[in-house]
């Protein structure tokens, strides 16, 4: 009887984690704005016609919304304010802001006012006093790497701009971690092989006051993904993905209780041989730390050539983890393979398997087939594509998926571009 698929093989864009390098964007590519509705459009325009010469518009580097222009109503008067970045390289003040106001149909500009450091490393919109009213999160970077990075909280009142907070950081989260209704903003501070710290901090009485604070090994390379959010049912939780050493990475997972900060697991726990960034895998609120396995038959295999399955696992909210999904992953991040969940003691690859050539998926005590993934040369798709569900094609290279099972391919609506030939045989970035 055939087996029902619950995965699903996609395409996406991500950032290469899987290869063991860290990606970084790189900001220029985020300059050019998109096309706008009409209202963001007369804005841009009114924007661009207020720049000083030799200035351009910035986009934060690293957050979730790269828009250009934010709209929100930050002191909640039902007035909307529009908030822009701009940059003057040739200027000893590099970054700079402005607030716009849209009153009777019209954009007025309201307020510049100068950032710090040369980059815009982050920009969010939220309510961190918990009053109502909308705060600008906004990170400062240097392009001097030595210089940590400086986080400023401010707030929009009666068309004046008032510093909160200033902090160094290396990266922050903002949640409700402990459940009382108000969001905490917490700070991951690391300054390679010397400290490493995370502090909640929470607004009252006027000012952030410090809730808790918890020393984290130093010895790492670099924190990869920082994210917070649901981490088993009830719980809140920091999930800290650290770089060690050449490839490795681990998990750290911290919680507030009775404001206080603690580990729930040991790195040993959440150990992997290349670093997978904490998410929530199977879409149920709920974020999964990501881990590495070695395929039942490859024990013995160099590292350069070994092809890993990644596991997912949930914090039980105690001291332990439960395996939550299984999945291949395409180093270049092509395509995804989500497994059943009662293939996990089922599923091995064939050693004979090669990244970039083909991928041969079998049952451990049978051989039988369960799946094939294929790299074909384009000349050759047509005459052998019978049979088989199209994932992506390049200029010289058509991926394909097939089984006898029931199983899904879905195409992702981005066409990526497969690495070229000689960089297939499985060597990584």
């Amino acid at each position: 009887m055939k087996t029902k698929w619950l995965g699903v093989v996609c395409l996406g864009l991500a950032m290469l984690l899987a290869s063991g390098c860290e990606l970084t964007k790189d900001p220029k590519s985020l300059m050019s704005v998109p096309h706008l509705p009409a209202e963001k459009e007369n804005l841009k325009g009114l924007i661009m016609s207020a720049l000083p010469e030799g200035a351009s518009i910035i986009r934060p580097r690293n957050a979730k919304d790269t828009s250009a222009i934010r709209m929100r109503d930050l002191n909640q008067d039902g007035v909307k304010e529009a908030i822009v970045f701009y940059s003057t390289p040739e200027q000893d003040v590099r970054i700079h802001g402005m607030i716009w106001e849209y009153s009777k149909e019209t954009w007025t500009k309201k307020m510049e006012f100068d950032g710090e450091g040369t980059d815009l490393d982050s920009f969010e919109l939220l309510d961190l006093t918990n009053d109502g009213n909308i705060e600008l999160i906004v990170g400062y970077a240097n392009a001097d790497q030595e210089v940590q990075k400086g986080l400023v909280v401010y707030s929009y009142q009666n068309n004046q701009l008032e510093k909160l907070l200033e902090k160094p950081y290396t990266s922050y989260v903002v949640n409700d971690l402990d459940g009382d209704g108000s969001n905490e903003l917490t700070i991951v501070m690391l300054k390679p092989n010397q400290t490493s710290t995370i502090t909640s901090m929470r607004y009252a009485e006027g000012k952030f006051k410090d809730i808790g604070s918890l020393t984290l090994d130093p010895f790492v390379n670099t924190y990869y993904n920082v994210v917070a959010g649901e981490a088993a049912p009830g719980r809140k939780a920091v999930f800290i993905d650290a770089m060690v050493g050449a490839h490795s990475a681990y998990t750290d997972v911290v919680v507030l209780e009775n404001d206080q900060l603690r580990k729930v697991v040991s790195d040993q726990q959440t150990y992997k041989p290349q670093p997978v960034p904490s998410q929530d895998i199977n879409g149920d609120g709920i974020i999964e730390i990501g881990m590495m396995e070695t395929p039942k038959g490859w024990e013995h295999v160099n590292l350069p050539d070994m092809l890993w399955f990644h596991s997912f696992y949930q914090w039980d909210g105690a001291d332990g983890l439960k395996f939550i999904a299984l999945q291949y992953r395409d180093p270049y991040e092509r395509f995804y393979f989500n497994f059943p969940s009662d293939w996990r003691n089922r599923v091995t690859l064939d050693i004979r398997s090669k990244q970039g050539e083909y991928l041969h998926f079998v049952d451990v005590d049978t051989n039988e087939t369960l799946a094939e993934i294929e790299f074909f040369p384009t000349g050759k798709w047509e005459a052998n594509k019978k049979g088989w569900t199209e994932l992506s094609r390049s200029e010289d290279r058509v991926v394909a998926f097939r089984s006898k099972y029931e199983l899904t391919a879905k195409k992702s609506k981005l066409e990526m571009e497969l690495p070229k030939s000689n960089k297939e045989s499985g060597d990584r970035p």
